[in-house]
């Protein structure tokens, strides 16, 4: 039975992995293998080459990927986790004041606690993204600010609920704008390189054909367990698997 190739959808880290060891593969049968003569050695140095080119390539892009994943992006998406813990924080103090308060609350707003939540239930506005998380808390600190003077320290809560829900969005629209952008096509560029690399192979393997068993080209790829991802145990960015 033939060996199990790397999953397409695995990371460009797992394929710079693989094209390596199956480099490494070619070098040593073309180094240490006795039982080639010279017309398959220089075959298999000529389709080693092409694979090299290709496999350059996606470490070039991977590298790319991975230095502003490590960099601006996991800053940005640091961010944004500390802004959307302030608005939920804010939030909690929120509820938890204005079940102090609860018959005054319930008769200044129609709907009370809920119409603060924005019929949400407190659990579920913790666990809603991190724009909507944003608009909850500005929205959330007008309906405080219209709270009656009997409700004390009113004020002081929307504060911090506005200044953490506008913090966030400021954060969102910055990686919206700013970072995405850039991560887009450097993504990209790893896809295009993941394909290309496994064109590549195809290719080589169809070639090799004429001139080596099926076995000895088995005999080039590196063994992946099937159904495995032990192959692609590296994510980049904890969002994909690119």
């Amino acid at each position: 039975m033939a060996k199990a190739r790397l999953r397409r959808d695995a990371s460009g880290v797992a394929h710079v992995r693989w094209g390596g060891q199956i480099l490494a593969t070619i070098d040593a049968h073309a180094r240490l293998n006795k039982r080639l003569d010279q017309a398959q050695r220089d075959e298999l140095r000529k389709e080693g080459q092409l694979v090299a080119a290709k496999h350059e390539t996606l470490c070039t892009a991977t590298n790319a990927y991975r230095a502003f994943n490590d960099g601006a992006y996991t800053k940005s998406r640091a961010e944004i986790a500390v802004g959307d813990y302030l608005c939920d924080e804010a939030q909690k103090a929120v509820d938890a004041h204005a079940r102090l308060h609860r018959e005054t609350v319930e008769r200044a707003l129609p709907g009370g606690m809920r119409h603060i939540r924005g019929e949400l239930a407190l659990s579920q506005i913790l666990r809603v993204g991190a724009e909507r998380t944003a608009q909850l808390a500005v929205e959330v600190a007008a309906m405080v600010r219209g709270l009656p003077a009997s409700v004390p320290g009113t004020a002081a809560l929307a504060d911090a609920l506005q200044e953490a829900g506008g913090m966030l969005q400021g954060l969102v629209d910055r990686q919206r704008k700013e970072i995405d952008p850039q991560r887009v096509p450097l993504r990209s560029a790893v896809e295009r390189g993941i394909f290309e690399l496994r064109e590549a192979l195809e290719q080589m393997d169809g070639r090799l054909r004429t001139h080596f068993t099926e076995a000895f080209i088995d005999s080039l790829y590196p063994e992946i367990k099937r159904g495995s991802a032990a192959q692609d145990d590296e994510d980049e960015d904890g969002a994909d698997p690119l």
